[in-house]
């Protein structure tokens, strides 16, 4: 949170990293300190193949409205902007951007405030080149003097969205690469997550103060191998069976060994879940045959 705090910061953060790394969950938790904080200005979590949020044909429109809400001393100028262009929300991204979101900033009483909007996924919009503009349009901001507006994003470290930011100013954003960091402080992040998340399960089943055992939090983080993907995966298991936390949790250490690689964990993990829940009706060897095609 230091980068949205100093006000001399750069305007965009990029937070990259690799598949399961992490950043989504990492997004929404930013967002959320910065709502009770009220310094968020808006969101946007783009994913793929979900109609509305895998393109980017509603991005700035939905950033504005919600900068109209989050900073009132916008609401006449963009609902001026949308009066004076009603075909505004068919036009494209430059001109939404300018009308709808840049313009009305730009004319704004000075604000002390300093906002940040949450742009998470950003490799998940279905157009490169959409995602290359969307990135110079953002440039434009670090010129702001009344509202300053800071821009945290997330995205994997494809080829198109670095040659985005090649383009871009060195003074216009800083980046992180999440997958550099070093395993040992991941695999920390990732005990604290299980411990933290767990517990309100104890509480709610009446389960003894042991539960969940060290060397079962040990096995989780290892067979997480630095990934979030594998530990979200295994809280929403444990916290959804039917069967209670405790035997779902057995059900994901047994079905996984410590001596096999990260992605047959992953493997496993997948398996187990379709077999205990979704397909709980079948029978073991049709869940097996169905569980293989997600491999």
């Amino acid at each position: 949170m230091d980068w949205c705090d100093d006000p001399n910061s750069k305007c965009i953060f990029w937070l990259n990293g690799m598949a399961g790394t992490g950043k989504s969950t990492i997004s929404r938790t930013i967002a959320q300190e910065l709502a009770e904080k009220k310094r968020l200005a808006a969101s946007f979590f783009f994913t793929r193949g979900k109609k509305d949020i895998s393109h980017s044909r509603m991005f700035f429109t939905t950033i504005a409205a919600q900068l109209a809400k989050s900073l009132p001393v916008l609401q006449t100028s963009i609902s001026d902007a949308i009066d004076n262009n009603p075909d505004i929300f068919r036009q494209g991204l430059r001109e939404q951007w300018n009308q709808l979101i840049l313009n009305p900033l730009k004319n704004a009483p000075t604000q002390s405030i300093q906002l940040v909007v949450v742009i998470d996924a950003l490799d998940e919009c279905d157009s490169m080149q959409d995602i290359q503009l969307i990135l110079q349009l953002l440039e434009e901001a670090k010129d702001l003097k009344a509202v300053r507006i800071k821009f945290f994003l997330t995205s994997r470290p494809e080829i198109p969205i670095f040659d985005g930011f090649r383009q871009l100013s060195g003074e216009a954003y800083q980046d992180f690469i999440l997958h550099n960091i070093p395993l040992d402080t991941v695999n920390a992040d990732i005990s604290t997550f299980f411990l933290q998340k767990l517990s309100p399960l104890k509480a709610k089943h009446g389960l003894g103060t042991s539960w969940p055992d060290k060397q079962s939090i040990e096995q989780l983080v290892e067979r997480a191998g630095g990934l979030f993907i594998y530990a979200a995966t295994t809280l929403r298991f444990i916290e959804d069976g039917i069967d209670g936390p405790e035997e779902q949790l057995s059900l994901v250490l047994r079905a996984t060994k410590s001596s096999r690689s990260t992605m047959e964990h992953h493997d496993d993990i997948y398996t187990t879940l379709l077999q205990h829940s979704v397909l709980r009706k079948r029978d073991s060897q049709e869940c097996e045959q169905l569980a293989g095609r997600f491999r």
